[in-house]
């Protein structure tokens, strides 16, 4: 698999063009707009990672104002041509692009909502902040105190550790339940790449982008490449599960020695 940082550079020009139609979208609609006091730029393009594939692409924006009142997106922007997408999908420029409304209050009450919406919103970029609120939000809404971090890793550590102890491997096993274990598994290795982002002071992104973005992450086992493989490497179901399990421990293990370096545990 390609390293994030390999495809920010092999798609380093795309990335650009599509940044030039964000700005495109603030300097001729939401900068005009009186109801509009800033942009958010999502997704893949502000992540660098973005490309147009066989199946397009949408450089997602969030449009932010004071209440959802002040601004209407099929009038600013015109009607969605995406009738089954959850946004606003308009085309621009010969791009894609995809809106979402947001207010001020719901930006600071981000918090209280999923952690993969806090993701998302973390690892959005401001392009547009007329008042200044978005630059200070960025600064203050996501930071984790070191309890917080304590006590969001320890929680997936516990849920590893529970999944993947001999007495449940025994037992399902002796059931002969091999897709149920390697459901467990799965989950195991969830538990693991979510213990990655609580340790870096992240937030956990959605599952169908849990272990891509892990890569880019400072802390994590050593071999953690070839350890996600491994785990996740299909194989004949009843062979493959003292090997995966095996596999699963060695993460757990490096789990455990990170707590009690930081003596979360005793």
């Amino acid at each position: 698999m390609k390293t994030l940082n390999e495809l920010r550079t092999e798609q380093h020009a795309e990335v650009q063009h599509y940044r030039a139609v964000a700005d495109g979208v603030v300097r001729d609609f939401a900068r005009p707009h009186a109801g509009i006091i800033g942009v958010l730029l999502a997704g893949s393009v502000a992540r660098g990672d973005a490309r147009c594939g066989p199946f397009g692409l949408y450089v997602d924006l969030v449009v932010v104002a004071e209440h959802r009142q002040d601004v209407d997106l099929a009038s600013t922007f015109g009607p969605s041509i995406e009738l089954f997408v959850p946004k606003h999908c308009v085309k621009i420029e010969d791009a894609g692009v995809a809106l979402e409304l947001t207010t001020r209050k719901e930006l600071q009450g981000i918090r209280s909502r999923l952690e993969s919406e806090i993701f998302a919103r973390q690892e959005s970029e401001v392009l547009c902040d007329k008042t200044g609120f978005l630059s200070q939000w960025k600064r203050e809404a996501f930071n984790i105190t070191d309890q917080q971090l304590k006590d969001r890793a320890l929680g997936w550590f516990f849920r590893c550790q529970y999944l993947v102890g001999d007495y449940r491997l025994e037992k399902w096993k002796h059931r002969s339940a091999w897709v149920q274990l390697c459901q467990i598994g799965n989950e195991a290795a969830e538990c693991y790449c979510s213990f990655l982002y609580c340790i870096n002071r992240q937030f956990i992104p959605r599952k169908d982008w849990l272990t891509y973005l892990t890569d880019n992450l400072h802390d994590k086992a050593p071999g953690h490449k070839q350890l996600l493989e491994a785990i996740y490497t299909s194989t004949p179901i009843e062979q493959s599960v003292d090997s995966r399990f095996k596999r699963l421990n060695e993460a757990l293990g490096w789990m455990k020695g990170h707590c009690l370096e930081r003596t979360w545990i005793r």
